[in-house]
């Protein structure tokens, strides 16, 4: 069933569902998940602060699903679903302490990293409700701006294209400074 076909039959618990889904499992893509939603909102079939609101909830619930399994399992669960060396996970978990819940808000919003940020704010034992919170937020923030493209554009994806040029780059130089930071940080 493709992710038209379920917002058109499930309406908003389609949004949650698969949002819930992209948070535990990182499928089906946000991206594209929010352009339809934007497009579902553009013909009025759903409601922009609603829409936005289920998505952000569906996607910190899959988060923290995530992250309470990496926090349970730590180094083993990371190694399950990280090409990463155990030296990796203590660089990591050291990164962690020193840069905190910002470096996850940051990583929420970079699509190279958003995928990760469960795992490592599990592994890192980062506070519960601090935790969700920003999930919740850097999600609501992903599922607006995602969501506007899709009312702007429509279904037609490729107009919008040229833009992910900008984006990749700027997603690039925001990855190569938190690359650069973590490659200088020690193990203690």
């Amino acid at each position: 069933m493709e992710i038209e076909q379920i917002i058109s039959a499930l309406s908003y618990l389609g949004v949650f569902i698969l949002m819930f889904s992209n948070g535990i499992f990182s499928f089906p893509s946000s991206q594209v998940l929010y352009i339809v939603v934007g497009y579902f909102v553009g013909t009025g079939m759903l409601s922009l602060p609603t829409a936005i609101v289920v998505g952000a909830i569906g996607n910190t619930i899959g988060n923290i699903a995530l992250y309470e399994i990496a926090r349970e399992h730590g180094m083993n669960a990371a190694l399950k679903f990280l090409p990463m060396k155990p030296h990796h996970v203590a660089k990591t978990e050291r990164f962690f302490e020193k840069k905190g819940l910002g470096f996850l808000f940051i990583a929420k919003l970079l699509p190279t990293l958003k995928v990760f940020v469960p795992i490592f704010g599990g592994i890192g034992k980062a506070p519960r409700i601090a935790y969700a919170s920003l999930m919740f937020l850097a999600s609501l923030i992903w599922a607006f701006i995602f969501v506007e493209i899709g009312m702007f554009f429509g279904k037609n994806t490729e107009i919008w294209k040229p833009y992910t040029g900008a984006l990749a780059l700027i997603s690039i130089v925001v990855v190569f400074f938190l690359w650069r930071s973590y490659k200088r940080t020690e193990i203690a």
